[in-house]
């Protein structure tokens, strides 16, 4: 019996050395945070994802508990190579930066009470500011333009941003009532 006519053909499973190499890179090129350079190597360098579905992965690895793209990294270790790949894409992900880290952390201990560190620390805050909009401009193109998106962003942004609500809140009541609506509209097509 063949698949269904609108059924997506079977994805590539990717290697655990692909997938090593990916979050290792990922976890290199992470410097004032790793989602700019994870949709750069998972959906334009290594075409893992689509940009919609690295939206919506993301979408998901945000409401769960933990860092967004340590889920994320278990999540395509996990369709690709089972709890091994996993593991695998995990460990990779966090390698380099802890490494890095651990070296950074020694050198500031000893010159942190210099006035050019601390400027280059402020400096470095601006620059982190400014990827995370750069960011949110990319991750915005996988998003679909529809009303009802742009208005569930609008009341997300408000909850958060103004009203400071706290994020387990927004989530546990925006996000059933966006799944429901898009459910509702879908049936409604």
């Amino acid at each position: 019996m063949s698949a269904p006519p609108d059924s997506a053909p079977p994805r590539e499973k990717y290697s655990l050395w692909n997938l090593a190499t990916g979050f290792l890179l990922i976890g290199l090129m992470g410097f004032g945070g790793i989602a700019a350079s994870a949709q750069y190597i998972i959906v334009e360098k290594r075409k893992w994802k689509t940009p919609k579905e690295f939206v919506e992965m993301f979408g998901i690895c945000s409401i769960l508990p933990g860092g967004n793209f340590l889920n994320a990294s278990v999540m395509i270790g996990d369709e690709n190579q089972g709890p091994l790949g996993s593991m695998v894409c995990l460990f990779s992900l966090l390698l380099a930066p802890l490494v890095i880290l651990l070296g950074i952390a020694v050198a500031y201990d000893h010159f942190s009470h210099l006035p050019d560190v601390r400027a280059a620390t402020a400096g470095a805050a601006s620059a982190a500011a400014g990827l995370i909009f750069g960011t949110a401009g990319r991750l915005g193109k996988g998003v679909d333009r529809t009303a009802s998106a742009a208005a569930f962003g609008a009341v997300t942004f408000v909850a958060v941003g103004l009203l400071r609500l706290p994020m387990w809140v927004v989530v546990l009541v925006i996000c059933p009532i966006a799944i429901g609506w898009t459910l509702f509209q879908g049936r409604r097509a």
